[in-house]
């Protein structure tokens, strides 16, 4: 009987698509082939004694070869822990003494690291396909060691063993780390792809598109790319190390249709672009999508989906154009940057703080508590007090405030821990930021909340100015009270303070840094 496992995806591509193409910057090869190199690996590992859950780390691009080891691990029912570069190295150090890595697969870009992370490791591999330093080991030579069989323990590999292990970016403290099992990353990337495919939307995907994730695969999974569009035998094209230069040149040269990428990305794709269009299908997430940015893409071609969810909960809302609208219209644009319609298999409700669901009237805030098949059975790995928190009966708690239509569409408007409490009422930063983000001045802002004596806490603008734009504080003030009076937000949230910084600090998957911002200018709520 077939297992929901993850090398099984990359088996039927190869026997049903053979010659689709997996590129990347040094060069091309086919699902064919990458399942054969998968099997070599495998056989070459399980002679090295790699076996069911032995945790092994990839400290890598996106590219080939970290592909093919999403699948060769699985043949082993070992557990891929795809590692975050751009944490700071204590909190890397810290992840993988954690989730207890005995492999680590690494580009040589990486070799710096290997002092602060190989005392904790016993076997480290380099991922160069050409010569590696004399006595180490390296990717090319264990495919040579292997064969283009299929381990005799892939048989054994059930779909409820854990299959990858990946950690929380650690803003507010350590990184928490949620292992999944091969059916839970399975059944939410999949989710995602079937959301895509069934429901109207600018990040509509199916077989015919060309694939280019720029999420690394250590955030879910390229947000579980590197499973769907095998699935689906499309051309999967891989950025490798390339910047957005680097990236406009794979697009243009191999095709590229389709792409994933958090909003900070959006934005240095369309700068590096200058003028030319860029018709693509974008989907972006993991902070909110500023209206500016997202009218600034929309004319220039770019259609685009948001996703909501995150490494602990998974894939758990997209946008979608609503019944009767003009997916070409303004109307369109703006549902696509806003209002969220659950997954399959996905249940979202918003709790008020007496627990209960809120009224469905699209303004009134409660919690995002989230009910879905893949949260991970153990809640965060080894840390039973913070799964007591987090993991409920009734679901996954966010921690984000949201509004709920009738149609159960709903809009997160802020984190529970980024919005500013003022006299008694929520200020949601995230809103007061994409109003910001409109001026054509602006590159980037954050609102914090800094403590007020009368108030509790009243807002601040952090303003990155656009390059070349002589902005100040009266202009800011004047287009919010321009907003204010179109209704678009409440007068008392306008900031009673802005500063102008050269740069925002961003976290390793590229959204806003409020917790460094918040250091920076002695302000609470860490």
């Amino acid at each position: 009987m077939r297992r929901v496992v993850a090398h099984e995806l990359l088996r039927r591509a190869a026997e049903l698509y053979p010659d689709a193409e997996v590129v990347d910057p040094a060069g091309r090869t086919t699902y064919a082939e990458a399942y054969q190199n998968a099997q070599r690996l495998a056989t070459a590992l399980a002679r090295r004694g790699v076996g069911p859950g032995t945790v092994v780390g990839v400290l890598g691009v996106n590219d080939r070869r970290f592909f093919e080891l999403h699948f060769a691990l699985s043949m082993l029912g070992a557990v891929i822990h795809p590692l975050n570069f751009r944490l700071p190295p204590a909190d890397l150090a810290y992840t993988v003494e954690h989730a207890g890595d005995d492999w680590i697969f690494a580009w040589a870009g990486f070799a710096p690291l290997k002092e602060a992370l190989g005392p904790r490791v016993g076997h480290w591999v380099w991922l160069e396909e050409g010569p590696v330093p004399e006595g180490e080991l390296g990717y090319r030579a264990l495919l040579s060691e292997g064969r283009p069989e299929t381990p005799d323990l892939a048989r054994r590999v059930e779909e409820t063993d854990p299959y990858t292990i990946f950690y929380t970016t650690g803003t507010t403290g350590r990184p928490k780390g949620m292992r999944y099992r091969h059916r839970d990353i399975l059944l939410a990337s999949l989710a995602i792809l079937h959301h895509l495919a069934l429901h109207p939307g600018g990040a509509h995907a199916d077989a015919g598109d060309v694939f280019l994730p720029l999420i690394p695969f250590f955030h879910i999974h390229a947000w579980g790319a590197a499973f769907f569009v095998p699935y689906l035998g499309a051309k999967l094209v891989l950025s490798g190390r390339g910047g957005p230069e680097e990236q406009l040149a794979l697009i243009r040269r191999e095709g590229v249709t389709w792409m994933n990428m958090v909003p900070t990305q959006l934005h240095l794709l369309l700068e590096a672009a200058g003028d030319a269009p860029l018709p693509l299908k974008v989907l972006t997430g993991g902070s909110p999508l500023p209206r500016g940015l997202a009218r600034r893409a929309w004319q220039r071609g770019i259609r685009f989906g948001l996703i909501y969810g995150g490494s602990d909960q998974l894939a758990t809302a997209i946008s979608t154009v609503p019944p009767g609208v003009d997916p070409e219209s303004e109307e369109a644009r703006e549902a696509l940057a806003t209002w969220l319609l659950p997954v399959p298999f996905a249940q979202v409700r918003v709790l008020g703080e007496d627990g209960r669901p809120v009224p469905r009237d699209g303004k009134t805030l409660g919690e995002v508590v989230a009910d879905l098949p893949w949260l991970p059975p153990e809640g965060y790995h080894k840390d039973p007090e913070k799964s007591r928190l987090a993991y409920r009966e009734e679901g996954f708690r966010s921690g984000d405030l949201a509004v709920v239509r009738e149609d159960g569409r709903f809009f997160v408007v802020d984190r529970e821990k980024d919005a500013i409490k003022s006299g008694g009422e929520w200020i949601p930063s995230a809103v007061l930021e994409a109003v910001l983000s409109e001026h054509p001045g602006v590159a980037q802002v954050a609102v914090l909340a800094m403590p007020d004596e009368r108030w509790g806490e009243r807002p601040l603008a952090v303003v990155q100015p656009a390059k070349g734009a002589g902005l100040d504080e009266a202009e800011l003030l004047s287009h919010l009270e321009r907003a204010a009076a179109e209704g678009r937000i409440a007068r008392y949230w306008i900031p009673d303070r802005f500063v102008f910084v050269e740069a925002i600090p961003l976290t390793s998957a590229g959204k806003l840094h409020k917790a460094a911002l918040r250091q920076q200018l002695g302000l609470g709520k860490g």
